[in-house]
């Protein structure tokens, strides 16, 4: 059977997948990500304005971008949003799609997510590596975390600018990390005492959990679309200023 030689890549398709498309040198590509080249509005036609931005993104990006195939998916390690999403990828033709459901169970452990260092360049590693397959060797675990993270790689990855150094990561982001993005237990752990921003995109289910588990952890609920607001900007940065923890 001929390999696809460039395969766009949603959430997070189980890693013996990843790992047999890498090993036959095929070129995989993290649709997720918005791209220069890709802009969201090239969605419209298709999916309404009022819609995860992160799923418009990878409908702009599977039009905008040469792929031979998509994998993607579908079940409780993404959304029902995606699943139906691939109807649309199919009847527009972008490619064969492969529909996948993560429901591994055996975790890597979070190195990064508890690692020393920028949040963004850290939650950057962990979705790089759902795509390269090599998994960074982050220095030893930050001990005291003066805040944590909690969701998922938001499109404006500006929002995580906005944290200190050796923030934790929680969520979905951990999940992908662990190798089991489909893991409730793993997405809903909240260490107590530390001060969390709970974070979904706009129009997104897992708002459900991010609104409960900042109510339940006294911690910050955001939302946001394509672009983080002034507003948004603004609570964040309230809320750490007010409750982030010093680091040694």
């Amino acid at each position: 059977m001929d390999v696809p030689r460039r395969i766009g890549i949603v959430g997070h398709p189980p890693e013996s997948v990843l790992k047999a498309y890498r090993s036959a040198g095929a070129t995989l590509v993290d649709l997720d990500i918005p791209r220069p080249e890709a802009p969201i509005r090239l969605a419209d036609p298709h999916v309404p304005r009022v819609f995860c931005a992160t799923l418009r993104t990878v409908l702009a990006n599977a039009l905008a971008l040469p792929l031979d195939a998509i994998v993607s998916g579908v079940g409780e390690d993404k959304c029902d949003g995606m699943r139906f999403l691939v109807r649309i990828l199919r009847d527009l033709g972008l490619g064969p799609v492969r529909e996948t459901r993560n429901l591994a169970v055996e975790g890597f452990g979070t190195p990064l997510c508890d690692g020393k260092g920028p949040l963004r360049a850290r939650v950057e590693a962990v979705m790089d590596r759902v795509v390269t397959g090599v998994r960074a060797n982050p220095p030893p675990p930050e001990p005291d975390p003066p805040a944590a993270f909690w969701g998922v790689p938001p499109c404006d990855l500006s929002l995580l600018d906005l944290f200190p150094d050796h923030t934790q990561i929680l969520g979905w982001t951990r999940c992908v990390e662990n190798d089991t993005p489909a893991d409730l237990e793993v997405e809903t752990y909240v260490p107590p005492g530390v001060p969390a921003v709970f974070f979904a995109q706009s129009f997104c289910q897992k708002n459900v959990l991010a609104k409960y588990l900042a109510g339940k952890h006294e911690g910050l609920y955001v939302e946001a679309d394509e672009k983080v607001t002034g507003s948004i900007r603004a609570k964040v940065e309230a809320f750490l200023a007010l409750n982030a923890r010093p680091t040694r």
